[in-house]
């Protein structure tokens, strides 16, 4: 193995360059490696000042100093020709390095017949990025570099490596007799930066060499540094450049990603760094149908990040099987795995048990296989459910009736009701399902509700050992909420805002009537954040669907004088309602679920009997039109919930458990594979298309004279995902 002059091009970024230079001198061997930095005419007065410093006071480290910015292309030139004996390792001054990186990375590039180049896994380095693939991302757990890096070396080994269509130049290894046979880069065509090394690997590639993404080694790469202004342009430049010399090239790149070779071993690498934390685990389990239940999961994930881990099972085929997925930071990772719950049950739980997941949270079993029930007794640990909805109670989660209105739990024929909107399953009564779902109950730790409303409706039905009624986190979001204002004034049209993804259920239909019974007047705006189940009459300005990150800015834009929540049935909690109080806007919410206890006593708000026909919606709207601002609503009788649940209670119980992912145990798993965040199938992005023309006005109109379980049965039998997954 020849010796390795790791070369350091440099032109601004003086803290990043710095950690670099010191990783990379702490890391490397002198017997066989150097540090070749280059000063490449850098701008910036204290670069220059580093580099010599660091120069003077590390024997061994080569300076050269380009009289004239050169540009990345040609100063990398320079350091590889610096030393003709010697292989290189061009290192972007903006990596930090860990561990014996480089020892790891030599010894593959000669345990590999032909290996021109050697790439490792980054935070950020496109077809070699982990943990998400193709993703610039954070260092995952917030762990650091050295640590993420040893996880990649006890997993694999020099052996571990894909071939790649091309390399990526944050941190590559060059064999000396490749550049020997094939050239340095190409100055003349890619100048100042990006799509050098591309070009380099297709030429060693077309000459018989090898490009190699390896697995056992790790960087971190911030990414974007010296060309930060610039970088676009020079990228879709170099891509033009590349297209025309290596017509093939994209295809390529396109059939490597498609394939993802590398997938096992970001999943193992992921798997090993999760068991190794010493941190409460939860396994939460939740339908697939996105919505408030994901939202708060999501929540929780996101408010525990610096404190706990989290992984989340999926229903995948309908009752069949699940996916299982890691959150990082709040936000669940791209790669997971796939079981059959009924044929890999025990594999799963040996995997959870390996991870140290110490505690299992239900928050839906919408789709879920039944032995699901049992998971947390077979990992020996409790479990708690938070109540979402009602589903539990008979299959039907709004307790409604076929023309989706709530049905009061005080009705004589209540199940049969609801089942008009939600058939059980064939065969299975109401009581049936009940005790059924009592083991998932009455078993659990905690029984979580987040509000009072749902607390009482729930245990009408259910022994629950205890109950916690608690708000969700994002309570906590601006606390105290900003006190209301009204900001309407006469005769300026009131403007009435209604958010989020309109069912029939949360009062879709009667959005639309009451909107069209004062289209005339002009007098007062409906507008609609989000979309309907179907599109509305003009008399409702749409503004399509809204990533949860953006709603405040676009409710803003709006300016909406009070925001209206025709809900149909009683609501658990409401993360609208939630965009509206942090926002200090007025509201008018039905007397039916959450909403009571949530505004309760509340100035500029108003509450509503649910039911109230179109007449009375239409005479409210009237004389907030005409100059009168609404009441404060009514005190509420009911006990207030937890505040301080989700700051303390609610992890405390979780012990810290440390788990183990034993080198190789990935290879057991290749068959569980799974990318957490499929792309669209043919037929979801057929029913994305009848979506989109469905908001058309003719097409519209047309559609609504298709029976409501017909347009559903459509849907279903094109995909089960949620619409909002689909037409994102």
């Amino acid at each position: 193995m020849r010796p390795v002059d790791v070369v350091v091009p440099v032109y601004t970024g003086v803290e990043e360059t710095r950690r670099c230079l010191e990783t990379a001198w702490a890391t490397i061997d002198s017997e066989w490696a150097r540090l070749v930095v280059i000063n490449d005419g850098s701008p910036d007065p204290a670069i220059t000042t580093l580099l010599r410093e660091f120069a003077a006071s590390h024997p061994g480290v080569v300076l050269l100093e380009n009289p004239e910015n050169l540009g990345f292309v040609a100063t990398a030139n320079r350091g590889m020709q610096y030393d003709t004996e010697r292989d290189a390792l061009l290192l972007n001054s903006d990596v930090e390095v860990a561990n014996d990186w480089l020892q790891r990375m030599r010894e593959a590039a000669y345990y590999h017949p032909k290996a021109g180049s050697l790439t490792p896994f980054a935070n950020n380095a496109t077809i070699c990025s982990f943990p998400n693939f193709c993703q610039d991302n954070a260092l995952l757990f917030g762990l650091g570099v050295a640590e993420i890096d040893r996880a990649f070396a006890a997993q694999f080994s020099a052996a571990d490596a894909f071939e790649v269509p091309t390399g990526v130049g944050c941190c590559l290894y060059i064999r000396r007799d490749c550049l020997t046979d094939i050239g340095y880069f190409d100055v003349d065509t890619f100048g100042r930066g990006y799509g050098e090394e591309n070009d380099w690997c297709q030429r060693a590639q077309r000459s018989g060499w090898r490009n190699l993404h390896l697995a056992n080694c790790f960087v971190y790469h911030q990414g974007g540094v010296s060309f930060a202004q610039e970088q676009s342009p020079r990228v879709a430049q170099a891509m033009t450049l590349l297209d025309e010399r290596y017509p093939r090239y994209h295809a390529d790149i396109q059939s490597f990603v498609a394939r993802d070779p590398a997938r096992a071993a970001r999943t193992g690498a992921l798997l090993a760094l999760f068991a190794a934390q010493n941190r409460p685990k939860i396994a939460y389990l939740s339908h697939k149908l996105g919505g408030g239940a994901q939202q708060h999961v999501d929540e929780l994930a996101s408010l525990y990040a610096d404190e706990a881990l989290f992984v989340q099972l999926t229903p995948a085929l309908e009752g069949q099987s699940v996916t299982l997925s890691v959150f990082d930071g709040g936000v669940r990772l791209v790669d997971g795995l796939h079981f059959s719950v009924e044929a890999e049950f025990d594999r799963l739980v040996a995997l959870l048990r390996d991870m140290g997941v110490a505690h299992v949270h239900f928050h839906h079993t919408m789709g879920l296989h039944p032995r699901l029930w049992v998971l947390a007794s077979a990992l020996g640990c409790g479990h708690d459910l938070t109540v979402h909805d009602y589903y539990l109670i008979n299959g039907n989660p709004t307790l409604t009736d076929v023309d989706a209105r709530f049905v009061a739990d005080a009705s004589v024929d209540f199940d049969e009701r609801c089942a008009g909107h939600y058939p059980l399953p064939e065969g299975v009564s109401a009581e049936h399902w009940r005790a059924s779902q009592k083991l998932l109950v009455e078993a659990a730790q905690r029984v979580i509700f987040p509000s009072a409303d749902c607390a009482f409706r729930f245990q009408r039905y259910f022994s629950v050992r205890q109950a916690v009624v608690a708000w969700h986190p994002d309570y906590l979001a601006s606390q105290p909420y900003p006190e209301p204002s009204w900001r309407h004034t006469h005769p300026r049209p009131l403007r009435v805002l209604v958010v989020g993804a309109i069912s029939r259920e949360k009062g879709a239909d009667v959005l639309e009537a009451v909107a069209e019974e004062l289209a005339a007047s002009g007098a007062v705006e409906f507008h609609l954040l989000g979309y309907a189940y179907r599109a509305l009459g003009k008399s409702v300005l749409t503004h399509g669907p809204y990533a949860n990150a953006d709603a405040w800015r676009l409710i803003d834009d709006i300016a909406p004088d009070v925001v209206w929540f025709p809900a149909q049935w009683p609501e658990t909690y409401s993360y609208t309602l939630s965009l509206a109080l942090h926002l200090g806007l007025p509201v008018v919410v039905p007397d039916i679920g959450a909403f009571v206890e949530r505004v309760a006593g509340r100035a500029f708000s108003s509450i509503m009997p649910w039911d109230a026909p179109v007449a009375q919606w239409s005479a409210l709207w009237r004389r907030l039109a005409g100059g009168e601002p609404l009441g404060v609503a009514a005190a509420s009788t009911v006990e207030q919930p937890d505040a301080v649940f989700y700051q303390g209670a609610y992890l405390a119980s979780v012990p810290a458990r440390q788990g183990e992912f034993s080198p190789g145990r990935i290879a057991s798993l290749t068959t569980n594979l799974h990318s957490g965040t499929p792309n669209l199938s043919r037929s979801e992005r057929i029913l994305g298309r009848i979506w989109r023309l469905s908001r058309r006005p003719l097409v519209a109109r047309v559609v609504s004279w298709v029976p409501f379980r017909v347009q559903q049965a459509i849907k279903r039998r094109l995909s089960a995902r949620p619409m909002h997954d689909i037409v994102r």
